[in-house]
């Protein structure tokens, strides 16, 4: 059994881990288990049974990279995590905007209106944010620095340059297009980071 004092000590570690709070209070409850379960069954000392639980948890709680394009560190654990939701808001992204490229193709008055609306949606999303506290100026800020925003905005430019390599006659439609799709695509990628941050869902904001 766990005392007061045991799960101080299992918190104030995890604490100098910086996890965020759902991850914090789901590996919590795996060390507290595992600590039990070696005290119980191994016969080990609560001090022996939470050094041997921090060797097991070593390479998880290694403190790395959050993203290349991140400077911040944070547990490898919890960039697993990241990672993976970063790769399911960038295909939700991706496909967004290649349905908004046949519709551009389709029709561009419609595109247009698309456009806005998604111009719209953030906005009234990222003022829902600031006037319910749920979103800092300083966490609107790094938002504009995002590891997601940023390779993006490098792809982007990326995709006009090799675009603009092609001497065509169309090369300034190409250019547009491109531009077009590159708007629709960060904007869907910022609303889902202020979505899920407006409801303390971890992105690295």
């Amino acid at each position: 059994m766990i005392t007061k004092d045991q799960e101080y000590q299992i918190v104030s570690f995890l604490d100098s881990k910086r996890l965020y709070p759902q991850l914090h209070l789901e590996v919590k409850d795996h060390f507290i288990s595992q600590i039990s379960h070696l005290m119980e069954n191994e016969f080990l000392s609560f001090q022996e049974a939470f050094l041997a639980t921090k060797i097991s948890w070593k390479n998880e709680l290694e403190m790395v990279r959050a993203d290349f394009f991140s400077f911040k560190k944070i547990a490898k654990i919890e960039r697993t995590v990241l990672q993976d939701k970063f790769r399911k808001m960038t295909v939700f992204s991706f496909i967004f905007s290649l349905a908004a490229f046949v519709l551009m193709m389709v029709d561009t008055d419609v595109f247009v209106t698309l456009q806005i609306l998604l111009l719209l949606s953030w906005i009234v999303l990222l003022g829902y944010s600031f006037l319910t506290k749920k979103m800092r100026f300083s966490n609107y800020m790094m938002l504009s620095f995002h590891p997601l925003l940023i390779r993006n905005i490098l792809f982007g430019i990326a995709l006009i340059f090799i675009a603009g390599t092609f001497k065509y006659d169309y090369n300034e439609i190409i250019d547009s297009q491109i531009s077009n799709l590159l708007i629709v695509y960060c904007v869907t990628v910022e609303l889902q980071l202020v979505y899920f941050n407006s409801k303390k869902i971890n992105v690295l904001i």
